[in-house]
């Protein structure tokens, strides 16, 4: 279902359409399409001395389970920027990325998470409350179980990151 009843250009009544094999809401009058709404979340991998920082959620359907620190992008920043903003908001620590790691998009579930490899460069260690309960840096090879783990984004970033460190000489 679309958010749009009318052309948000000119007001006119959106009609279906066959766009690219699908039926869209589309405005006869200038063309407008209606395509997918997607939102858009960064999540950090910050690593410190073969580690990853992983924070435990207090809220929510995945109370008690652990996720990488990120959260939704807002419309007047970027996705590494949200990934900045969100680490320090809920970390305290005051990260730089260090580049795109992976993305991950379930089909069906209108969000795009994008993952950034990162690194402290300065605060320290400070839960938001309001949002998690814990925060603790992992090895790599005691990571918590796939079941203890918040959403598919944190697993695939965490297999992306266990890759990604493998392949380095």
């Amino acid at each position: 279902m679309s958010p749009f009843a009318y052309c948000p250009r000119d007001g006119t009544t959106l009609v279906p359409t066959r766009i690219d094999g699908r039926d869209r809401p589309a405005c006869p009058v200038c063309g407008f399409a209606d395509f997918l709404h997607v939102q858009i979340g960064a999540n950090a991998i910050v690593e410190r001395t073969g580690s990853v920082l992983l924070v435990r959620l207090n809220y929510g359907p995945r109370d008690g389970r652990w996720s990488l620190p990120g959260g939704l992008v807002e419309n007047d920043e970027t996705p590494e920027e949200a990934a900045v903003r969100e680490t320090a908001e809920e970390t305290g620590f005051d990260v730089e990325l260090d580049g795109l790691l992976a993305t991950y998009m379930r089909p069906g579930a209108p969000i795009l998470v994008v993952i950034y490899r990162s690194h402290i460069v300065g605060g320290s260690l400070r839960i938001a409350p309001e949002e998690l309960s814990e925060a603790a840096f992992f090895p790599r090879n005691e990571l918590p179980a796939l079941a203890e783990l918040a959403w598919p984004s944190t697993v695939h970033g965490l297999d992306a990151w266990r890759a990604f460190e493998r392949s380095r000489p």
